[in-house]
This record gives structure tokens, C-alpha cells and sequence, in this order.
């Protein structure tokens, strides 16, 4: 019998299997027994917290399958071609990165090819094993270990936003040639709808609930929770207020050792604690950072173009004006949303939360936990800039 990996000291798990905390609000319930394709929310926030049985490694392994094949053919056929003159150029997903590289904006270039070309690899080839060794009867860890990563990847895979930025792109180098939509451009967007096909279809939790235990003896182990009153009084109780905590990866719940406040959980190895320690702080620091650097990334130029006869240098609100047409309005907001007011909301709303948070208000939890779901959804929309300077700048080169 496995008794855990050395040096590390697990929590005693809870043997209700039916009992879970929210991994949002922290907030303790249980579940009920879920039909195929039933799903469970938390009553205070809304978190989606269970889903009933409905054979998704099966149904998602497909859908990865296809999406890896698109992912190769857009990754090796040009995504975007250019006429001027009886001149003629293109580009694939990674020339835009490769000629900021070779201007010597390697910080940019590294970004661009990160969020356009290895993380949407990486979300692709971790969903693709996380399913493969899920398949068998008892997964081992490592399946644990790879969907661990698979929300890293998925975070920082921007192809959507990077077809966005494409569009706008076009509209822009319409004015200076002949723009010829690529192949890639249009696996790239039946791409995009695979990868959230396989994000809706694919429920984590049923392969954590098969997975080998990271402390196996404690399975036997698991104990009941004393004096368990879920409702006190009609009042909502919270794991941390039974000393139970709430693992983020794999949602059991689990209590540590007496007296203490960190501990790891015993089936997927992750570090658990009730507090993360000065993460308030931490937070205010890079918002600051963020409103500090908010200010110079709105005055000063995006994109120099330099012609025959002239250079001309764009801000991001110059951008804006020179999109705006009769046809080109709806873009010309876009990026205005994107690239201005997404930024902005997101440090005005950051720190609106963190002053409640260091307040202690209790008022409005259900509207600030909208407000925060919202701020992490539109958040990466404000690399639309970066990626509508990097591709127009390859093809103008080019």
C-alpha cells in the first residue's frame, strides 16, 4: 500500500463523499446524486461544483484528436497573404513573432509566440495525454499532475483574442494593399470552436474520482467530521469554519493536522492552506504596477510606420480614430473596448475588491463575485493591441 510520497504530510480527508466546499466562497453543502448530464451549483455564489455522469473522456478525446490536426495545418500554411505592386508576401501564426524578433522587440516577440503558438500547443497536448491515461481502469498520478497544468495553459492560449486582432489587422493594411485571407486563418477560427467544445464537454472530476491517491492509505483513513451541522440556525457554515479545506484542483475536502494551517491534500499532492499567505498585498502591488504603466502604454506610440515620403506614429486612441469609418466603426470599438476601457475597468475593478476585502464588508458577495468572474473572462481581451501590431508589422515588412 502506498503511504504517500516522502516528506510530505497529507490531510486526513473526509469520508462523506457526498459533502463539498465551494472552491469560490468556500461555502459547505452537499450534493446530491446527479443524473447523466445534471449539473450542481453553489446556492451563495453560483459556482458550477458538480456534474452528473456523462462519459466525457469518450466524448472529448475526439474532439482533441481533431483539434491537434487543425493546430498542426494552421501552424504550417500561411495564414495571411499580401499584393502590392506585383509584389507578394505572407505569413504564418509564428512570422509575426519572428519579425518582432528580428527588430529587436524580443519581450514582445516571446509573448506573441507564447500566447499564439505554445500555449494553445501546450493546452492541446496535455488535454490530449490527461485523456489518454484517464482511459485506463486506475490512472496513475501523472494524469492528476497534467490537468493540474491544463488551466495554466488554457489561461494563457490566446487564439481567440489573436483572430480578433488578425481582423483588425486586415482592415488596417486593406488602406496599403491587397490583404488575401489564408487557409490558416480559417482553421484558426473552427480551431477556436474545438478547443471550447472540448472545455465544455470534458468534466475534470471524473477522472480525479478514479485517479491513483498521492497517500493511498488514505483512503482508509478518511473520517467522519464531528458535530457536522451544515445550517446552524439558518445560517451558511464554511469548510474553513470546521477546519476543512478545500482542494482547488481536484475539490476534496480534507483536514489537516492539529494546530496547523497548511498542509497537502492526499489525492492530488497540492499544497492547501486557509489563507494564501499576503496575497492582498501582493495583489495592490501589481495593480499599482498595472496603473502605473496604464498611463505611458496610452500616450505614447504602438506602431511606427515609416513609408517613402513619411513615418507616421499611432497611439492606441490615434488607432482607434483612424479605424473609424462607415464600415470599419464596429472595429474601431473594438479596440477602443479592448484596448482602453478593458484595461482601465479591470484596475478600477481589482481594487474596488481588494478595499472590501481589507474593509471586512459582507454586503453585496454575490454582485463583487459576478464582478470578479467578469474581471478574470475579459481580462486577456486587452492583447488584442499586441496582436493587431504584430501582424500588421509583419506583412508591411514583408
Amino acid at each position: 500500500m502506498d503511504a504517500g510520497l516522502p516528506g510530505a504530510t497529507y490531510n486526513e480527508p473526509i469520508a462523506d463523499a457526498s459533502l463539498c466546499g465551494c472552491r469560490h466562497c468556500d461555502l459547505l453543502q452537499r450534493v446530491p446524486a446527479l443524473t447523466a448530464g445534471a449539473g450542481a451549483h453553489c446556492p451563495r455564489c453560483d459556482e458550477d461544483i458538480a456534474r452528473g455522469p456523462s462519459d466525457s473522456i469518450n466524448r472529448a478525446l475526439p474532439l482533441t484528436f481533431a483539434a491537434l490536426i487543425f493546430y498542426i495545418i494552421a501552424n504550417s500554411v500561411p495564414m495571411l497573404s499580401l499584393t502590392i505592386v506585383g509584389r507578394f508576401a505572407s505569413t504564418t501564426v509564428s512570422g509575426g513573432a519572428q519579425q518582432l524578433w528580428s527588430d529587436d522587440r524580443e519581450i514582445v516577440a516571446a509573448l506573441v509566440l507564447f500566447t499564439a503558438v505554445i500555449a494553445p500547443a501546450l493546452q492541446i497536448g496535455v488535454m490530449l495525454a490527461s485523456l489518454l491515461g484517464a482511459r485506463s481502469e486506475h490512472p496513475p498520478r501523472w494524469v492528476g499532475w497534467m490537468l493540474k497544468r491544463y488551466q495554466f495553459a488554457q489561461t494563457w492560449s490566446m487564439i481567440e483574442v489573436m483572430m480578433l486582432g488578425v481582423l483588425v489587422a486586415l482592415v488596417k493594411i486593406a488602406d496599403y494593399a491587397t490583404v488575401i485571407p489564408g487557409i490558416a486563418l480559417f482553421i484558426l477560427g473552427a480551431l477556436t470552436l474545438l478547443l471550447a467544445a472540448v472545455q465544455a464537454t470534458f468534466d475534470p472530476d471524473e477522472v480525479w474520482h478514479r485517479i491513483r491517491w498521492a497517500d493511498e492509505s488514505a483512503r482508509q483513513r478518511a473520517a467522519a467530521v464531528p458535530d457536522l451541522s451544515i445550517d446552524r440556525d439558518g445560517c451558511d457554515v464554511t469548510a474553513m469554519e470546521l477546519g476543512l479545506q478545500v482542494c482547488a484542483d481536484c475539490r476534496i475536502l480534507s483536514r489537516p493536522g492539529k494546530d496547523s494551517e497548511e498542509g497537502r491534500c492526499p489525492r492530488c499532492n497540492d499544497n492547501l492552506s486557509f489563507r494564501e499567505s499576503n496575497c492582498i498585498q501582493r495583489t495592490w502591488a501589481f495593480v499599482i504596477a498595472a496603473a502605473i504603466c496604464y498611463i505611458p502604454a496610452n500616450v505614447l506610440p504602438v506602431l511606427t510606420t515609416t513609408t517613402a515620403t513619411r513615418t507616421d506614429s499611432d497611439t492606441i486612441l490615434q488607432g482607434v480614430v483612424l479605424l473609424w469609418s462607415p464600415t470599419g466603426w464596429p472595429l474601431s470599438i473594438i479596440v477602443l473596448g479592448a484596448s482602453i476601457v478593458i484595461p482601465s475597468a479591470k484596475i478600477l475593478a481589482i481594487a474596488y475588491l481588494l478595499i472590501g476585502v481589507q474593509r471586512g464588508s459582507a454586503t453585496n458577495n454575490r454582485q463583487r463575485t459576478r464582478l470578479y468572474r467578469m474581471v478574470e473572462f475579459i481580462g486577456r481581451w486587452s492583447m488584442v493591441d499586441v496582436f493587431v501590431d504584430t501582424f500588421t508589422a509583419a506583412l508591411i515588412q514583408l
